[in-house]
C-alpha cells in the first residue's frame, strides 16, 4: 500500500530567537510506502552495540526520550559505520547544522493507521540522502559521525516522535522539548515489532 497523493508538511518550530521553516512535498505519482515494518538504524547489527545511558546512566541533561548508540570498542571505532532508514518514508531534511549537532537526517513515515512518525539522527559523518527523497526501510542514508570532531567518540544520537498537535519538530529540536510526543527509541522499536532480544543485545554493554 502506498501514499500516492500530494501531501505537504510544514515545520514551524522555535529555534533560539528565530523560527525555522521547512517544507517537504510528495509529488503526485511518486508513491511512498507506508511505514509497516521497522528496524534499528545501524546497518551492521552483528557488531556489539550499546546505548550510552545503559552504561553511564543519565548525563548532560540527556532526556530518556533520545538515545546515543555506540560500538563497545569505544572512541571513534564506529566513525563511518553505515546507517539505514528505520522505516519507509520521505527525507524531511538532510543538512549540516554545524556545532554540536552536525549533519542531521530527518525522516517522516506514515503508518497504516495514519500516524506520522518523525525520526532524526544527529552528528552524522556522511549524508547519503537529500531532502524530499523517498526511502525504503533498510536503505542506506548515511553514517555515524562525531559532528566533525566535536565529540571525542563517534555515536548516533537518535530521536523519534509521533506527531501531535504541535506538528513536526524542526530537525535540530532537542528531545527535551516537552511539546512533542517523543518516544524512547529502543522501546519504540520493540512496540513496533522489532525483535525484543535483538534490541536488548544492542542496548546493553557487554564488554566489561
Amino acid at each position: 500500500m502506498q501514499v500516492e497523493e500530494r501531501q505537504t508538511y510544514r515545520v514551524e518550530a522555535a529555534d533560539g530567537m528565530r523560527l525555522v521553516f521547512a517544507r517537504a512535498e510528495i509529488p503526485a505519482g511518486i508513491g511512498i510506502s507506508l511505514a509497516t515494518s521497522f528496524r534499528l538504524p545501524m546497518l551492521d547489527l552483528d557488531q556489539p552495540w550499546y546505548e550510552a545511558t545503559r552504561r553511564y546512566g543519565s548525563y548532560n541533561y540527556h532526556p530518556q526520550r533520545c538515545e546515543d548508540w555506540n560500538l563497545e570498542s569505544g572512541g571513534n571505532t564506529d566513525l563511518g559505520e553505515g546507517l539505514c532508514a528505520p522505516f519507509s518514508g520521505i527525507v524531511l531534511s538532510a543538512h549540516d547544522w554545524g556545532g554540536g549537532i552536525g549533519r542531521v537526517a530527518q525522516l517522516l513515515g506514515v503508518t497504516p493507521l495514519g500516524e506520522l512518525i518523525v525520526w532524526a539522527g544527529w552528528h552524522l559523518h556522511t549524508l547519503d540522502v537529500r531532502t524530499g527523497q523517498v526511502v525504503e526501510v533498510g536503505e542506506e542514508i548515511g553514517s555515524i559521525g562525531n559532528a566533525d570532531g566535536r565529540y571525542p567518540g563517534a555515536h548516533l544520537h537518535e530521536q523519534i516522535c509521533v506527531v501531535n498537535e504541535w506538528g513536526i519538530p524542526a530537525p535540530r529540536t532537542f528531545a527535551a522539548d516537552g511539546r512533542y510526543d517523543w518516544q524512547q527509541p529502543s522501546a519504540f522499536y520493540v512496540e513496533r515489532g522489532v525483535d525484543a532480544d535483538l534490541v536488548r543485545r544492542a542496548t546493553e554493554f557487554d564488554g566489561g
